[in-house]
């Protein structure tokens, strides 16, 4: 090949993997922005200690299953009073419920 096609291919090539890299996933987008609640500033400040928020608002669950994920993460160092525990969860509850008509979730924290 010719030096001149070696250095089309050399400038194309990042292009490409770029185009590739593009086409992930929807996972990789990140998420909107979460609706203000007296909630959010707690979640703000508590929970993004151990992991990011992130992953909060990711999450769709009842309001049983957040008081029960709230609730574990007090039980495992999350500082936070019992009051903080009911303003995080009523917060969670209203605005990352899950979808009407949604399967139940899994679970886990």
């Amino acid at each position: 090949m010719h030096k001149v096609g070696l250095t089309i291919m050399a400038l194309a090539l990042p292009l490409i993997g770029a185009g590739a890299m593009a086409q992930q996933a929807p996972a990789t987008v990140a998420a909107a922005t979460p609706p203000p609640g007296p909630g959010l500033d707690l979640i703000n400040e508590r929970c993004g200690f151990c992991h990011t928020t992130g992953q909060v608002f990711q999450k769709r669950r009842s309001e049983a299953e957040w008081a029960a994920t709230v609730q574990g993460m007090a039980d495992r160092g999350a500082e936070v009073s019992p009051e903080e525990i009911k303003t995080i969860t009523a917060y969670l509850a209203k605005n990352y419920a899950p979808a009407p008509g949604a399967a139940p979730s899994a679970g886990g924290r």
